[in-house]
C-alpha cells in the first residue's frame, strides 16, 4: 500500500470509529434537524456546473445538505419531470426566479409550471434594464405590472416577490430611492420582497434597518457575504454581521434564508464555497 493510500485508509478508519462512537441515531437526528431548517440554495449559484450536468449538479447540492431549492432555470425538464426528480432527491422548492419578460410572454405558462413543482414564492429577479435609472413614472408602471401578475400568482396559491440588487437604493428625481418608489407603488399583499443582503450592504444601506422598516413585506432573504474588498464570500466568511440580520429576520417573520453566491472566490470551487455557507447557516439558525 502506498503511503498516501495508507494515510487515507487510516483517516477513513478514524472517521468510521468516530461515527460509531457518536451513534447512528445521533447522526441521523442531527441530519434531520439541519434539513428541517428553512435554508435554501439559489441554483443560479451552480449555473456553470448545471449547464454541463443539471441533474448531477442538483444531486451534489442536495448531498451537501440543501433540501430546499430556489430555481433559476429548469434544465430543459418539464414541470412533471422536475417534480419527480426533486422528490427522488428528497428536496422541495422554496422558490423560483422568473424574469419579468417571462410573465409578459406567457404568464399562464409560468404560473402553471410553478404550481406543478410546488413553488411557494415566484420571484422576479430584477427590473428590465431599460427601466433602471428611469423616471418615477416608469418605475411605477413596472410596479403596476408586478401588481397585475402578483394577482394571478396569488390566485394560483403562490406569492410574487421582487429581488433587489444595489441599484434600487440609488435616488431618483423626487429624492426617493428606486426601492421606495417601487415598493410604495406595488400592492403590499400582491408583491413581497426577497432581500439580497449583500447587495443591500454593497449599496451602503444597513440591511437590519431595511428589514426593520419593511417588516412583513420581506418573505425571503438571499444570504451572501462580502469581504473587506466588497468581493463575494461564503456566508460567515465576510464582514456582514449576519447574526444580527437573522435575529431581525426572525423577528419580522422571514420564511426562507436562501444561500446565493454569484461567483466563487479566486481559486475556490463553488461546491466547496456553498458547503461552507451551509455549515454556517446551520449554526446561525440552530
Amino acid at each position: 500500500m502506498h503511503a498516501m493510500n495508507r494515510r487515507k485508509f487510516i483517516h477513513h478508519l478514524t472517521v468510521a470509529s468516530a461515527g460509531a462512537a457518536l451513534g447512528l441515531a445521533d447522526l441521523t437526528s442531527n441530519a434531520h434537524a439541519a434539513a428541517d431548517l428553512p435554508i435554501g440554495i439559489q441554483l443560479y449559484t451552480v449555473r456553470g456546473l448545471s449547464r454541463e450536468d443539471y441533474k448531477g449538479t442538483l444531486r451534489k447540492v442536495s448531498e451537501i445538505g440543501y433540501k430546499h431549492f430556489e430555481y433559476a432555470g429548469y434544465g430543459d425538464l418539464t414541470a412533471g419531470e422536475l417534480k419527480s426528480f426533486a422528490a427522488g432527491l428528497g428536496v422541495t422548492a422554496c422558490g423560483s426566479h422568473e424574469g419579468f419578460q417571462n410573465f409578459e410572454n406567457d404568464a399562464d405558462k409560468v404560473i402553471a409550471f410553478n404550481q406543478t413543482i410546488g413553488t411557494p414564492y415566484v420571484v422576479v429577479p430584477s427590473m428590465p434594464s431599460d427601466i433602471r435609472g428611469g423616471s418615477v413614472a416608469e418605475i411605477e408602471k413596472f410596479a403596476a405590472g408586478l401588481n397585475k401578475y402578483g394577482k394571478l400568482v396569488k390566485k394560483a396559491g403562490m406569492q410574487l416577490c421582487y429581488h433587489n440588487h444595489s441599484f434600487e437604493f440609488e435616488k431618483v428625481a423626487d429624492g426617493r430611492t428606486v426601492w421606495d418608489v417601487l415598493f410604495s407603488a406595488a400592492d403590499a399583499d400582491l408583491v413581497k420582497a426577497e432581500v439580497d443582503i449583500a447587495w443591500v450592504y454593497n449599496a451602503d444601506v444597513d440591511p437590519v434597518e431595511l428589514l426593520d422598516k419593511w417588516g412583513d413585506r420581506v418573505k425571503l432573504l438571499h444570504m451572501k457575504d462580502l469581504d473587506k474588498d466588497r468581493k463575494l464570500a461564503p456566508v460567515g466568511e465576510g464582514e456582514i454581521d449576519l447574526a444580527k440580520v437573522v435575529a431581525k429576520a426572525r423577528q419580522i417573520g422571514v420564511d426562507w434564508y436562501v444561500v446565493e453566491q454569484d461567483q466563487s472566490r479566486d481559486g475556490k470551487e463553488i461546491l466547496d464555497e456553498i458547503t461552507i455557507s451551509y455549515k454556517n447557516m446551520v449554526q446561525l439558525l440552530s
